[in-house]
């Protein structure tokens, strides 16, 4: 019997990830990645970069 560690990484880790505006893809990407791309793209994350480019424009 062999323990598997929430930690540790599983050969197939594939997950049905499904995006506004896409169909559903199986990918095995990390969770953290696609919740940025989701960010990214919500009003949220269009708001932040524009911020942040602002901010960018003051300091020079």
């Amino acid at each position: 019997m062999s323990i598997e560690r929430a930690t540790a990484k599983r050969a197939n880790a594939h997950r049905s990830v499904k995006l506004p505006g896409k169909t559903a893809v199986l990918t095995d990407e990390e969770p953290v990645k696609i919740a940025r791309e989701l960010r990214a793209k919500s009003s949220l994350g269009r708001r932040e970069t524009k911020l942040a480019s602002a901010e960018a424009k003051v300091r020079g």
